[in-house]
C-alpha cells in the first residue's frame, strides 16, 4: 500500500501549478518532502484559479481569443480533478493501511478490518474532509470516531455486523432454521425428549456467546490500542475488559468538567493539553498504557497516591477533573491566596465530555471501588479508599481522572480566574468575594453548597450577569447553556417547562454535587418536554429563554 500510495505522489512529482514548469523526483527518496511541495503547489494553484475565476467573471467585453486558451485550462483542470480524486482514494486508502499494520496478522482484528474497510474509509473520508480538522489532529479524529462506531449499539463498525454477515453467508450447523434439513427437525425434537442432549446444546450455545463476548472486546480493545499508538496525538482511554474486570463500571460523565490550574501545578495544564506528570517525562511510552492494564498494585499505589496529593515524582499518569464549577472556581480563588497569585495566573479550563471518547475520563469513585479489595491494597490504602467512598456528600465535589496527554484544543476553553471576575463573577456570586474565607476551600465548598441549596428567587440582572460571563470567558461554547451552569450554582425557583413532569421520575446519577444534577436535571426535562429533541439541538436562542426557565422577581 505504501509503495502505491508513493507512485500516485510521484504522477504528482515537482510540479509547480503557479508557473506551468515541471521537475520530477523520485518520492521515496523523501516522501515527506515531496508532499509539502504538492501542499504548497496546491495552495497556489488554488490562489491562481479563484483569481482567474474573479478576471472571467468581471470581464465586460468578451473576447474570442480567449475561449481556445480557456477550453486548454478547462480540459487540464478536469485532468487535474480526476488525478485529484485518485489521489484522494488513496489517502484513505493508505490510512487503512496503516490500522491493518497496527493489527497482528491472521488475528480476528485483521479480518474484521477487512470486512469494515469501506465504513473505515468513509469516516477517514469524512474526516478529511471536515475543514476544521488539524493536520496533527486527523489520525486522533480517525481512530475517535472508529471507536465510537465500534462501540455503539447502532454503529457502523459493531461488531455484531461483522457476526451477522457471518451468518449470513454461511451455515456453520445444520441446525440453523434456515437449513431446511432433516438434521435440523431431528434436533429439534431431540431438545424436546432428550435431556442431556439438550444440556450438550446449551453449554455449547453459552460458550458460542462467550467467544462472541470475547471477540467484541478484541475488536473494542484494538481501537483503544490505536489510540494510545496515535503518532501525534496518543489518547490514552479507560478501558474495563468484562473479561478482565467483571465489577468494573465507569460511571456516567457530566456534559462539562472543569479544572483549575497554573504554572506550578503538577504534570502540564495550558490551551492546548493537559498532560500527565508521568507523561512529560522520561516514561512518555509508559503514559500510555491505561491504569486498568497495569499490575494492581502499580495500579492501586498511583491512585492512591494521586488522591492523597502524594509527590511521587514521576510516577503519577493521573490528572483531576471535577463536575463542579462551584468547586473549581473556589480551589482557583484559594491558589491565588495560597501561592500569592495574582488572578490573571491562575486559569480554569472547560471541556465539552461528549467531544470526546468514552473512558477518556473516569469517576475516582468508579476506580476506587475496583481496587479497594486488591490483595495489594494494605489497612492505610483501605481506610482512606473507604473514606472516600462514604464521604458525606456535601464534601463529594464530582471528581473526575484523565490520563496521559488529554489534547483538549478545539473541544475546551481557558479562561483566567481575572477574566472571570472582570465579567460579573462576583456581581452574579458576592459570596466568592468575601477575603476573610479566600484562605478555604473544601470546608468554603460546602458552606456555599448548603447554603446556596435553599430555593432562591432569581432576579433578570443575575440572568445578565451570568450571560455576559459566558459570552466573555468560554469562547466557542453556547453562552446560554454555559450561562444555565453558572446559575445552577444555587438553587432557583423554577417555571414549569423546567420541572419535571408527573409522568417523569427523578433518576439519580453519581454525578456528585448538587449543582450538577441540577443543570443535568434542568436539561434533561426540557429535552423530554421538546419531545425528545436532542440536548445538542436544543440550543437556546435568545437570552429570554433563561427568564422561562427560572422565577424572576
Amino acid at each position: 500500500m505504501a509503495e502505491q500510495f508513493t507512485s500516485l505522489v510521484n504522477t504528482f512529482g515537482g510540479l509547480s501549478f503557479a508557473d506551468g514548469t515541471s521537475n520530477r523526483s523520485n518520492p521515496t527518496q523523501d516522501l515527506l518532502k515531496t508532499i509539502r511541495a504538492l501542499v504548497t503547489s496546491c495552495q497556489s494553484t488554488s490562489a491562481n484559479t479563484a483569481h482567474v475565476g474573479t478576471v472571467i467573471e468581471g470581464t465586460q467585453t468578451p473576447s474570442g481569443e480567449y475561449v481556445a486558451r480557456l477550453s486548454t485550462l478547462r480540459r487540464e483542470a478536469v485532468a487535474l480533478a480526476k488525478t485529484t480524486k485518485r489521489l484522494s482514494d488513496a489517502t484513505e486508502n493508505y490510512i487503512m493501511a496503516y490500522l491493518t499494520s497496527l493489527a497482528s496478522p491472521w488475528t480476528l482484528e485483521q479480518k474484521m478490518l477487512s470486512h469494515f474497510s469501506d465504513e473505515v474509509k468513509r469516516i477517514a473520508g469524512n474526516v478529511l474532509d471536515d475543514e476544521t480538522t488539524n493536520e496533527s489532529s486527523v489520525m486522533r479524529r480517525i481512530l475517535e470516531e472508529c471507536y465510537a462506531q465500534a462501540l455503539c449499539d447502532s454503529g457502523t463498525l459493531h461488531p455484531n455486523k461483522y457476526f451477522k454477515s457471518l451468518e449470513e453467508t454461511s451455515f456453520e450447523e445444520p441446525y440453523d432454521p434456515d437449513f431446511e434439513s432433516g438434521e435440523y427437525y431431528e434436533h429439534e425434537n431431540r431438545l424436546a425428549i432428550d435431556d442431556s442432549y439438550a444440556e450438550a446444546y446449551r453449554v455449547q450455545c453459552e460458550r458460542k456467546a462467550e467467544r462472541k463476548e470475547q471477540q467484541r472486546e478484541e475488536w473494542i480493545g484494538f481501537w483503544v490500542r490505536a489510540l494510545s499508538k496515535c503518532p501525534d496525538e496518543p489518547t490514552t482511554l479507560f478501558y474495563p475488559p468484562a473479561s478482565r474486570l467483571p465489577n468494573c463500571h465507569l460511571a456516567e460523565v457530566p456534559r462539562y468538567l472543569f479544572r483549575a490550574f497554573d504554572e506550578e501545578s503538577s504534570g502540564r495544564s495550558d490551551h492546548h493539553v493537559v498532560a500527565s506528570a508521568e507523561s512529560i517525562s522520561a516514561e512518555l511510552e509508559r503514559s500510555r498504557t491505561d491504569l486498568l492494564s497495569r499490575p494492581p498494585g502499580e495500579s492501586t499505589r498511583m491512585l492512591y497516591n494521586h488522591l492523597k496529593w502524594f509527590k511521587s515524582k514521576d510516577a503519577d499518569n493521573l490528572m483531576s477533573w471535577s463536575g463542579s464549577l462551584l468547586y473549581v472556581i473556589q480551589y482557583a480563588i484559594w491558589r491565588c491566596n495560597k501561592w500569592c497569585r495574582d488572578p490573571a495566573e491562575v486559569y480554569i479550563c472547560i471541556v465539552d465530555t461528549r467531544k470526546f471518547p468514552r473512558g477518556q475520563f473516569a469517576r475516582d469513585k468508579s476506580l476506587l471501588r475496583v481496587y479497594r479489595d486488591a490483595p495489594e491494597v494494605d489497612p492505610s490504602m483501605r481506610s482512606f479508599f473507604d473514606f472516600r467512598l462514604r464521604k458525606n456528600p456535601d464534601y463529594d465535589n464530582g471528581e473526575y481522572l484523565s490520563q496521559g496527554v488529554l489534547h483538549h484544543a478545539g473541544r475546551s476553553s481557558v479562561v483566567s480566574l481575572e477574566q472571570l471576575i472582570q465579567a460579573g463573577l462576583y456581581d452574579l456570586y458576592p459570596e466568592f468575594a468575601d477575603a476573610s474565607e479566600r484562605d478555604l476551600w473544601a470546608k468554603r465548598v460546602e458552606f456555599l453548597r448548603s447554603a446556596w441549596s435553599k430555593e432562591h428567587m432569581t432576579t433578570r440582572l443575575d440572568i445578565q450577569h451570568a450571560v455576559n460571563m459566558a459570552r466573555e470567558c468560554f469562547n466557542g461554547f453556547n453562552a446560554l447553556d454555559i450561562a444555565l451552569v453558572l446559575l445552577t450554582l444555587k438553587e432557583r425557583k423554577l417555571l414549569l417547562i423546567a420541572t419535571m413532569g408527573p409522568e417523569s421520575r427523578k433518576i439519580y446519577r453519581d454525578l456528585g454535587p448538587d449543582e450538577v444534577q441540577r443543570y443535568t436535571d434542568i436539561m434533561k426535562n426540557m429535552m423530554a418536554k421538546g419531545r425528545g429533541i436532542p440536548i445538542a439541538l436544543f440550543a437556546f436562542a435568545t437570552d429570554r429563554q433563561l427568564e422561562e426557565i427560572f422565577e424572576c422577581s
